[in-house]
């Protein structure tokens, strides 16, 4: 009974990790419709910042801790990330509906998933990982406040500029895109959304890996 009301927590603080994520893709779609990516990327990192305030779960921000965790932390992660995906979905149908002017500010490949590029996708999920978990581990470290948010910021602003591929993020988009494209591709989003929750994993424990493996090898003190 413990367990099923553990698993309950991690779904629904999943959703409401989901429902900032794509609140930060609603204000990232809004300023780059206007012209502004840059401004974009900055504001979307207050999904990520509101996160780790209120102490959510989300998926990209958790599985990089993986190897320091019993197994059954993937059945955690297995919740969170269920929970992630309704609520970025949510908010994502809901803007679809109420917005229509934001399918300028995508890009068709972005619309569509990543058509038969899966590598590309796979490699800027990888980098989008390094990110989120430099922001996260960043956060957990640095005691001031406006410090912590700060490099949260950094971190995420870089990765939406850059394009990097974000799981969560991306199930919004594709939900938007849902409502408002004409023959959205639904079996290719997800397919995109699976590849990049692999390469936002992969790329989350590899910075973990080389952070604390490193330290590993040095000496111990006597």
């Amino acid at each position: 009974m413990v367990k099923f009301r553990s698993y309950v927590y991690l779904f629904l603080s999943g959703i409401l990790a989901g429902l900032l994520i794509g609140l930060g893709g609603a204000v990232n779609l809004q300023l780059s419709s206007m012209g502004q990516p840059v401004f974009g990327g900055i504001f979307f990192s207050v999904g990520l910042m509101s996160i780790c305030l209120l102490e959510q779960n989300l998926f990209t921000g958790k599985v990089g801790y993986l190897f320091e965790k019993k197994p059954s932390f993937l059945l955690d992660l297995l919740f969170m990330c269920l929970g992630n995906v309704v609520g970025a979905m949510t908010v994502g149908y809901i803007c679809g509906l109420a917005i229509p002017g934001w399918t300028v500010a995508l890009e068709p490949k972005f619309v569509y998933g990543e058509g038969s590029n899966f590598l590309y996708s796979f490699l800027r999920a990888v980098g989008a990982g390094m990110f989120v978990y430099l922001a996260v581990e960043c956060y957990k470290r640095i005691p001031s406040y406006p410090a912590k948010l700060l490099m949260v910021m950094l971190p995420i602003a870089t990765m939406v500029i850059l394009g990097c591929n974000h799981s969560i993020a991306n199930v919004f988009y594709f939900a938007y895109a849902q409502i408002r494209v004409e023959n959205f591709d639904a079996i290719n989003a997800i397919l995109s959304v699976l590849v990049a929750l692999l390469g936002n994993a992969i790329g989350s424990l590899i910075l973990y890996g080389l952070q604390y493996g490193a330290k590993s090898l040095l000496p111990k003190q006597a």
